[in-house]
């Protein structure tokens, strides 16, 4: 077996389990590791001219990382199909989280850096960070992560089925609308136009300040101030017009709209052509910062669906009602 294939999601599929091993990036790591490691510490004793004993204590220390790593690897995710427990298990023998099946929502795919996993969510947070059962694709057809939905994805929410309550799946009733300006058939997404504004306004002042005599940053033309004047001059603008566009959903036309005073990036799309929502969770050097809410519409003479960020969220349960208003909409 290839250290490629290690890194794919493996799963096994026992008579009352089923066992998912999500976690194979961890090999490649390893071995990545080893051979950094294995590289220093020969230069360690041979041309820093250290000793075999003096060097034991970084070699031990050296070695419990790898095998860390490679423990890691083998965390497993189960699914207890007699018990109607799903466990975590470090290092795939050690138990360190259980869920009953009657907790969990469903297994989601979520996208997060251009990429997409499968993650378990609970009923009682259907948005949040979720728990991970699958390695990152790339693809939409990758073979992995087909065979993954067919044979595990798709028997376990079967087995989740059995333990669902008569007001899990309630639709939620909805009588006055939060994140929505109601005027007659139409509903137009609130916006904090004055809060985006005042920061483009900031930036892009910053920024022409940054092309004067007076500037703060000096006025040479390296590579971070140049990112810094785009980032501020053509950033604030962007950032002024996102608080002028507008987002709306009506049911007479049963057509939605993305407006913007200069009409840049306009789109209208058909409430025929809606193939679902789904949510993207942003981060930021690995620090969670969002959550975007995307509405997804496939043309009838398009392979390709299109996709329209409709509203952020650092919230998962804002996340949860607003995706319940705009289903109630266009359903």
């Amino acid at each position: 077996m290839s250290l490629k294939s290690l890194s794919k999601t493996r799963w096994r599929i026992e008579p009352d389990r089923i066992i998912v091993f999500p976690y194979g990036l961890s090999y490649i790591l390893a071995a990545v590791l080893a051979v950094i490691f294995a590289a220093g510490y020969i230069v360690y004793t041979n041309y820093l001219h250290n000793s075999l004993e003096s060097s034991f204590l970084l070699l031990s220390v050296l070695l419990i990382i790898i095998v860390l790593f490679i423990g890691w690897a083998g965390t497993s995710i189960e699914f207890d199909i007699n018990g109607g427990v799903m466990r975590k298990k470090l290092f795939g023998f050690l138990p360190v989280s259980s869920i009953p099946f009657s907790n969990i929502y469903a297994i989601n795919p979520v996208t997060e850096l251009g990429s997409y996993k499968y993650k378990v969510f609970k009923k009682e947070n259907r948005y949040g960070k979720g728990i991970l059962v699958s390695s990152a694709y790339g693809k939409n057809d990758d073979p992995n992560a087909l065979a993954f939905v067919e044979e595990v994805i798709t028997p376990i929410h079967r087995y989740l089925e059995l333990y669902d309550g008569p007001n899990d799946f309630k639709p939620v009733n909805i009588e006055s609308y939060q994140f929505f300006n109601v005027q007659g058939g139409a509903y137009t997404i609130k916006k904090n136009k004055i809060g985006g504004v005042i920061l483009g306004l900031v930036l892009l002042a910053v920024g022409i300040h940054e092309l004067t005599p007076n500037a703060w940053l000096g006025h040479g033309y390296d590579i971070g101030r140049i990112c810094f004047l785009i980032f501020t001059i053509i950033g604030g603008p962007i950032i002024i017009l996102a608080g002028f566009t507008e987002v709306t959903l009506d049911k007479n036309t049963r057509l939605l709209t993305r407006t913007n005073p200069i009409g840049l990036g306009n789109k209208t799309y058909t409430f025929d052509n809606f193939n679902g929502v789904q949510t993207v969770r942003k981060s930021t050097n690995f620090i969670y910062s969002g959550t975007d809410v995307q509405v997804y519409f496939l043309k009838p003479d398009k392979q390709k669906e299109e996709a329209i960020v409709l509203q952020s969220f650092f919230s998962t349960r804002k996340v949860e009602r607003f995706i319940a208003e705009v289903n109630s909409i266009m359903h």
